[in-house]
Formats: structure tokens, C-alpha cells, sequence
């Protein structure tokens, strides 16, 4: 339940919300461990295809048949279907280079997307943002020519896909914005998995291969994951305000860092811990200081509303 404004969270409010962040964000990890597995011993359209039919049944599980029509209807249909193509192409990207990218490494990587979201938001929403603003996303993109480092003998272009994941993500996040007060974020929910069923389904005769029962089992385990996650960062978000629940978005990189190693001998170099530093601190930047002072009210230039 949310609080009336100006009131503090009452303590068992709180602790639940951030119960629920921590394992939205946490089930979010091991979700992108299984679809690796299966990306390891199958290939990454597959992967792709078993999370989608995986989200896909859970959804039609939990919503009501009498509520479908106005989930895809009552909404601005061809903006909604936009924004819901670039999840899509941000799960291509992050399901490719699980073949080649630690997973630590990976996650890591897409946490510049939120920067990179705030720097969009300013040149195509006209949204304000601040000096500090300007400084994390800076801080960020360094994070990840730290990691990927693209002057080094050894770089290859694979580890630019999860940066690319991250900013399809990033313009997702932008086109949400523009379209949230039109939809409700179920339909947003709902048209994001009806996209990404139908394009890996058309891509299945290209990349089938018959799943084994281990990996049919890691992709129903990836696709509920992600829809069991998706519950309860919407539960979470109902009982706290989204400044309360971001710091705890850093549990799905600890969740990934420990499976990496422990399932995948992964261990991040001084170059990926460091890089993960920089991301981690404009993040928190950001969070903290990039909406402080008069530039503290994001305001579109025209005619939009305050958020």
C-alpha cells in the first residue's frame, strides 16, 4: 500500500518492499544463469524462444481472460508496440553474448542503462538534467570502456553486445516514460512478451534444436524467473517509491557475480571490478545528486507533466 506523501514508510511497509526488490533483482540473475546454460549447450535463439514461451504461459496463468481485450485494446497500440520492441532487441543482444561474456560482467555492463536512459531523456524529452546527472552518466560509459577495453590488444567486439543490450534497454526506458500515462504497465507487460514470443518464433526454424529435459527445464526456470521478478518489483514499487527500491538493484549483480563463479568458474578480472566500481558510482550518483538543487523537477519543455 502506498503512502499519502510526506509520510515516513512505516517500518514493516519498508522492509517488505525492499524484501521484494532484493528478490525481484535476485530471481532477475538467476533467470539470465539459466538461459546461459541453455545458450552453452543449445544456442542463444533457442534460449531466446524457451524464455518467451516460459513468460508467455505464466501470463496467460495470471491474467484473466476478460481483462485481455482491453490489456491490448485500450491502449495507443502502435507506440506501446514500438516501445515494445526494443526490450526484444536488448534480450537479443544480452542472450548472444552470454556465449562469450561472463555473466557478472554482462550484468554489470547493462547498469548503464538507467545513465543512459537519464541522458535520452534530456535530448528527446527535453527533460532537466543537473551537473551531477552529467557526471554519472560520464562515470558510467567510463565503467565501460573500463571493462570492455577497446584499446587493448585483446578486446573484441562481442563485448560491445551488452552495451548495445543496454542502451535498447535505455531507450525503452524513455519510450515507458513517454507512453506511462497512456497504458497501464500490465499492457506494457503484456505487449512485451506477446513481441518477443512472436519474433523468436519466427526465428525457431532457423535456430530449432530439440531441448533435452535438463534444458527444457532451464527455460522454464529463466521464464519464470523473470515473471516471478516482474511481480514483485511491481509489489515492491506499490509500497515504496523507486529512490528507495534503486540502491537494492545492485543485488542482481552480486546474485550474478556469485553464480558466476560458482556455476561457471567465473572470476572477474581488476579491470571488471574496477569497471563495475565507476557504473556502481554513477549509479549512485545519480540517484542521490542528480535531482537536487533547481534542477530537481524533471520538466519536459512543452506542456509535459511534472514526474
Amino acid at each position: 500500500m502506498n503512502q499519502a506523501p510526506g509520510h515516513p514508510l512505516r517500518a514493516e511497509t519498508g522492509v517488505a518492499a525492499l524484501g521484494l526488490a532484493v528478490a525481484a533483482f535476485s530471481l532477475f540473475a538467476v533467470g539470465d544463469a539459466a538461459s546461459k546454460l541453455v545458450v552453452a549447450e543449445s544456442n542463444a535463439g533457442m534460449a531466446l524462444w524457451g524464455r518467451s514461451v516460459a513468460f508467455a504461459v505464466v501470463m496467460l496463468t495470471l491474467v484473466r481472460p476478460r481483462h485481455w481485450r482491453s490489456l491490448l485494446l485500450d491502449v495507443p497500440v502502435r507506440l506501446v508496440l514500438l516501445r515494445s520492441l526494443f526490450p526484444f532487441l536488448g534480450g537479443v543482444c544480452i542472450i548472444i553474448s552470454m556465449a562469450y561474456v561472463p555473466l557478472a560482467q554482462l550484468t554489470t555492463v547493462l547498469f548503464v542503462a538507467p545513465l543512459i536512459s537519464m541522458a535520452l531523456g534530456r535530448t528527446v524529452l527535453g527533460e532537466t538534467v543537473n551537473r551531477w546527472g552529467w557526471f554519472a552518466v560520464a562515470l558510467g560509459l567510463l565503467g565501460v570502456v573500463t571493462i570492455t577495453r577497446p584499446f587493448d590488444g585483446r578486446f573484441s567486439w562481442v563485448l560491445l553486445l551488452p552495451a548495445l543490450g543496454g542502451i535498447f534497454t535505455a531507450i525503452a526506458q524513455v519510450l515507458t516514460r513517454v507512453v506511462a500515462q497512456q497504458a497501464p504497465p500490465r499492457s506494457l507487460v503484456v505487449y512485451t512478451m506477446l513481441v518477443a514470443l512472436l519474433l523468436s518464433t519466427l526465428a525457431l526454424p532457423f535456430v530449432w534444436q530439440a531441448p533435452t529435459s535438463r534444458q527444457w527445464l532451464f527455460l522454464a526456470m529463466s521464464g519464470l524467473c523473470q515473471a516471478v521478478g516482474q511481480a514483485c518489483m511491481i509489489a515492491a514499487y506499490l509500497r515504496a517509491g523507486a529512490s528507495r527500491i534503486a540502491p537494492y538493484s545492485y543485488a542482481q549483480l552480486l546474485t550474478a557475480t556469485l553464480i558466476g563463479f560458482a556455476v561457471f568458474d567465473e572470476v572477474p578480472d581488476v579491470f571488471s571490478v574496477f569497471g563495475a566500481g565507476l557504473i556502481v558510482a554513477g549509479g549512485l550518483v545519480s540517484l542521490k545528486l542528480a535531482g537536487r538543487g533547481p534542477a530537481a523537477a524533471v520538466s519536459p519543455r512543452r506542456g509535459g507533466r511534472r514526474r
